[in-house]
């Protein structure tokens, strides 16, 4: 896994989440929406790096792959410290319609389908 320059150091991934990979906590969809809550907004002095920059980019409706591509890590540790934060209370996840089963195979199909919108442009 690649290191991330945040703040002129490097961090490794695994870092960022206390060495957590999301393995045993309930799957968030690629598409869920991330938005900051009051009781977010109150706190946010508490959080800081990708925690904090999570909840600065959530003021509107933020997608965790959005979240991902804005901080430039990998969207495993968007969706731990988005599981973190929504367990403290700090923001609202919201998953899009349908989504059971959000394991990133399942996302195979989705994948196909932008690939084949990118190819017939």
């Amino acid at each position: 896994m690649s290191d991330v320059m945040a703040g002129g150091r490097i961090v490794r991934p695994y870092t960022m989440t206390g060495g957590r990979s999301g393995v045993g906590l309930v799957p968030i969809a690629l598409e869920a929406l991330v938005t900051v809550t009051p009781a977010g907004m109150r706190m946010r002095g508490r959080f800081r790096w990708e925690s904090a920059e999570i909840l600065a980019h959530s003021r509107k409706e933020t997608a965790i792959v959005e979240l991902a591509a804005i901080l430039d890590v990998p969207v495993g540790v968007v969706r731990v410290l988005a599981a973190d934060l929504r367990d403290q209370g700090a923001v609202a996840i919201t998953e899009p319609p349908g989504a059971t089963d959000t394991a990133d195979s399942d996302y195979a199909e989705l994948l196909h389908k932008v690939l084949d919108g990118i190819k017939a442009l």
